[in-house]
């Protein structure tokens, strides 16, 4: 402590650590892509649950659930924010479709369907690395 009653006090002040604002369509498009991850996982489980009571549709059987696994944790990964998430899911993607035109299993519905997937997955991917590029931009 100084004799001097006019000097400024000397405490280190500290200041709250602020996290900078993420632009809405950053985290839209990241939301999307987990969203439609969930969606993928709960509509295999579905699947499988019909393949477990007799009736296997699209060549589906016990084994997906390890897709099912899979997919979930992904899209767990991609509401985390992660790129590696976010890259492998739309590879897995990719490689199950082609894996479906292999089998003979791709037609008109699942062409549309995988329109709109892989374009929520390449969109989630463009949101997670969007997402880690602002805030490197945001850091002193």
């Amino acid at each position: 402590m100084s004799d001097d009653r006019f000097a400024p006090p000397g405490a280190e002040v500290l200041l709250p650590v602020v996290a900078p604002e993420v632009p809405a369509a950053i985290l839209k498009k990241i939301r999307n892509a987990w969203i439609l991850g969930l969606a993928s996982a709960t509509l295999t489980l579905i699947f499988v649950g019909v393949a477990l009571a007799g009736t296997s549709v699209l060549g589906i059987g016990l084994y997906q659930l390890i897709d099912v696994v899979f997919i979930a944790a992904m899209a767990f990964g991609i509401y985390k924010k992660s790129r590696v998430c976010a890259v492998l899911m739309f590879l897995y993607f990719l490689y199950s479709r082609f894996w479906m035109y292999r089998m003979g299993i791709f037609n008109a519905g699942t062409a549309v369907s995988t329109l709109v997937f892989a374009y929520y997955y390449g969109q989630g991917v463009i949101g997670t690395f969007a997402y880690r590029k602002h805030l490197r931009q945001q850091v002193p």
